[in-house]
């Protein structure tokens, strides 16, 4: 199954990012120039099955697919980097990294309203499920415009394989929207970094850039 699905960021969003990622309030004007530039250029669907044919998956209802935020945010984020604008390119992949955990929650909303059922819980491959599914996850939901390279990557960048439990009842110990990916700055008393925390979807910096934006954020 295919579905368009169309993330934004909340007020709430807007209040938490600027925490989360480390941006001084006076960066807000910048931050909110860049969303606009990309939001058109978002392209997001979700490719997913809600049969239980995944090999070493023993739950008993449950639903797995590929959520994706197309080419546009990754290209974006190409044409900073392009130009050597190093901050911009990084509150591009921040906005992005937001805007696909919000493509997550509305993934788990259109597997309820396809299962009938209560989405549960949310896992990522290479968190609770081995990384060996993702080749099987993508032949069986077929995925036009994402592709899985030979070392099982996935194209566009902003794309994730996720396996969603699903039960009859809903669980007050269980939340749906899916776990925040963030970036976040390591614990003060350790070497200052940028690491990324977010499944299935690759860092586009390397160690040389992510220094130099430890000045700039």
């Amino acid at each position: 199954m295919k579905r368009k699905i169309t993330p934004e960021l909340s007020s709430k969003d807007w209040k938490e990012f600027c925490s989360r990622f480390h941006f001084d309030n006076d960066k807000l004007l910048l931050i909110r120039a860049i969303y606009t530039a990309m939001l058109p250029l978002v392209d997001a669907f979700a490719y997913y099955s809600i049969k239980q044919d995944l090999p070493g998956v023993s739950l008993a209802h449950y639903a797995y697919g590929l959520v994706t935020l197309g080419n546009g945010a990754d290209e974006l984020s190409e044409l900073y980097l392009n130009h050597e604008q190093l901050e911009e390119a990084y509150i591009a992949d921040c906005l992005s990294l937001m805007l696909l955990s919000n493509a997550y929650e509305q993934f788990a909303k259109a597997v309820e309203e396809e299962s009938s059922l209560y989405a549960i819980e949310l896992s990522f491959l290479g968190d609770e499920y081995p990384l060996e599914l993702l080749p099987e996850i993508f032949e069986h939901v077929s995925p036009d415009g994402i592709h899985l390279t030979g070392s099982n990557m996935l194209k566009p960048l902003k794309t994730a394989a996720l396996i969603i439990k699903l039960d009859s009842q809903i669980s007050k110990s269980s939340v749906i929207p899916a776990r925040t990916v963030k970036i976040c700055r390591a614990h003060q008393e350790r070497p200052l970094v940028l690491s990324c925390h977010t499944p299935m979807v690759p860092c586009r910096f390397l160690i040389s850039d992510i220094e130099a934006l430890l000045f700039l954020v």
